[in-house]
Formats: structure tokens, sequence, C-alpha cells
């Protein structure tokens, strides 16, 4: 039971490393597009949340904003703090589980046999009738 407990830690372990890559992935997309040239010195000024001139506290104006693809600060501010969620979980995975393994443990799982077209309706299933 503990090999097959690790095995579920483990894919566990890579399933929770996929979600937290694809979400670190959009976090970063949205601060770059947010910023895209550092030394682009455009007429906006530094407190400006863009050409909506919606506030800069409202979810509803941050929700247009994100649809509009203007910045906004509360979802700038919101994409900080999912970064650094991100980087605990993935320091707390490090810490209290066990990495994946480098490879298979064992022999490689056949893959489960695809359903069958067997061109109609109906499947005949053998029946045995025991005295």
């Amino acid at each position: 039971m503990s090999s097959e407990h690790d095995a579920l830690v483990a894919e566990l372990r890579l399933l929770a490393e996929a979600v937290l890559d694809r979400v670190d992935l959009a976090v970063q997309q949205y601060a770059a597009a947010q910023h895209p040239d550092p030394e682009d010195t455009g007429a906006a000024g530094a407190g400006d949340t863009g050409p909506s001139g919606g506030c800069a506290w409202c979810p509803v104006c941050a929700l247009g904003a994100l649809v509009r693809g203007e910045p906004h600060e509360l979802l700038t501010r919101l994409a900080t703090q999912i970064a650094a969620i991100i980087a605990l979980i993935r320091e707390l995975l490090a810490r209290y589980l066990p990495p994946p393994p480098a490879g298979p443990a064992g022999p490689d799982p056949a893959p489960p046999p695809g359903p069958t077209d067997r061109g109609g309706g109906f499947v005949s299933i053998p029946v045995t009738i025991r005295p």
C-alpha cells in the first residue's frame, strides 16, 4: 500500500506543478502585457489607470480593464500576490513532498484499451448458466 501511496503523491505533485506552471505563465503574460517596454515614456502618468478612466479599486472596473486589455491597479496588485502565492506553493511542494521519480519505477503500464467499434448497436455478451 505504501508504493501506491507514493505513486499517488508523486502524481499529485506533478499535477500541482503543471497547474502552477500554467497559472504562472498566465500571470507573467499579463505582467508583460502591462509593461511592454520599461523605457517607453508615453503620455500616461504614473497614477493613471488607463484610458478607461475607471476607479482603481472596483472589481467591475478591473474586469472591464482586463477584457479591454488595459492596465489596472487592482489587477497588477492581484498578479503580484498570485506570483508570491505560486512561489510559496512551489517551496512547500519542494519541502514536504518527495521529488517525483526520475524514471518509471516498474514496467510501463499498458494503455487502457480504446473503445472498439463493431459497426452496430448490438453487442454479444456470453452468458454461462450454472446448475
